[in-house]
């Protein structure tokens, strides 16, 4: 069926990435290392047969390239119909070693950022060499990564692996330098290939069962609380609305209450507040208004008191208008102190 492809690739994809979240200790519950087979190559010539397996090495001899008598007997027979990898081992004279600072944000994926500025680095471009980068170390204060780069032209390795055919090696997997910290592979492409087997079946049935176990009770959960906080947020909206409404309406209510209570008891004061508010200057505020009769006296302080007199002169609804003592000026504030007397135009009711 032309869709199950797909699915291998999904569960093959998924299963790699929560093996590779596994520590190290756990991980060899699920894999072990395939076995290998080591050509270390000690010269454009001569090379050093191993059989690794097992964490053990043995020694199966020396092969001369392109000696047409040559035979590659270093398998194991029980090993001959299972999987294995095939490992070049190149000595640290046969490639372009460099270490080179990069910013810390290139971490993660410094082999990519090497493979972008391999050009500037070496005389070789990423499609034309072969090559493999490593963290070295992490300067913390500098923000810098130390990057720890292998490199080799392309041609001197296809050259190499087609004497290896005429050997009966067919396939390599992975192209290493010797006596090197980190575990380089200048084949970098065929890393994930590297990966062992194991009995995929019962694995992915259970990486699938746990997954599920785990994530649908979370799932459940966060949609029901994404479900609740949608709800309290919709409630908390409304209720605000209401209760501003609400507060408006109560205060406009206490307004219009308190006006007309005023206007019972005192018409022509609260008239004349109103005017005297709409007449005099943001620089004046009153302490002081009293009325008896027509006769207007107010107290206050203002940046400029002098023009009061002029200002409320203009005004149909006072006359005689004068101060009743000296202004004087407030220290504190540096604002003049006044004492204005009037006289009202405005029929009073008694």
């Amino acid at each position: 069926m032309s869709f199950m492809p797909n699915i291998q690739s999904f569960l093959r994809w998924w299963g790699e990435g929560l093996y590779q979240s596994l520590p190290d200790a756990v991980r060899k519950w699920f894999r072990s290392d395939l076995p290998r087979l080591i050509l270390h190559l000690r010269d454009s010539q001569h090379v050093d047969v191993a059989w690794l397996q097992d964490g053990k090495q043995q020694t199966c001899g020396e092969l001369v390239l392109g000696d047409a008598v040559a035979s590659l007997d270093c398998v194991p027979a029980a090993q001959r119909h299972k999987p294995y990898h095939v490992e070049l081992r190149l000595g640290a004279s046969q490639v372009l070693h460099m270490q080179r600072h990069f910013p810390e944000a290139a971490k993660e994926n410094l082999r990519q950022v090497v493979g972008y500025q391999l050009d500037r680095l070496t005389p070789f471009t990423a499609d034309n060499a072969y090559f493999d980068a490593h963290p070295l170390q992490h300067d913390k204060q500098r923000k810098e990564v130390l990057a720890d780069i292998h490199v080799i032209p392309r041609h001197s390795v296809t050259q190499w692996l087609r004497q290896l055919e005429g050997l009966g090696v067919s396939k390599v997997d992975v192209i290493s330098v010797a006596d090197t910290t980190n575990r380089v592979n200048l084949m970098h492409d065929q890393q994930a290939a590297l990966n062992t087997g194991w009995s995929k079946i019962p694995l992915y049935a259970f990486l699938i069962t746990l997954a599920l176990s785990l994530l649908a009770p979370l799932a459940y959960k966060y949609r029901r609380v994404t479900q609740i906080d949608v709800a309290l947020s919709e409630l908390r909206q409304t209720s605000a609305g209401q209760l501003e409404i609400r507060d408006k309406l109560m205060a406009a209510e206490d307004a219009l209450k308190f006006l007309e209570e005023k206007r019972k008891t005192s018409p022509i004061a609260l008239d004349v507040v109103e005017k005297l508010s709409a007449e005099i200057p943001g620089h004046t505020w009153l302490e002081r208004l009293s009325l008896d009769g027509k006769q207007l006296e107010i107290r206050g302080e203002s940046g400029k008191a002098l023009t009061l007199i002029d200002l409320l002169e203009e005004s149909d609804e006072f006359s005689n208008v004068r101060f009743k003592s000296p202004v004087t000026r407030n220290k504190d504030n540096g604002n003049d102190r006044f004492h204005i007397e009037a006289t009202l135009e405005v029929a009073h009711v008694e």
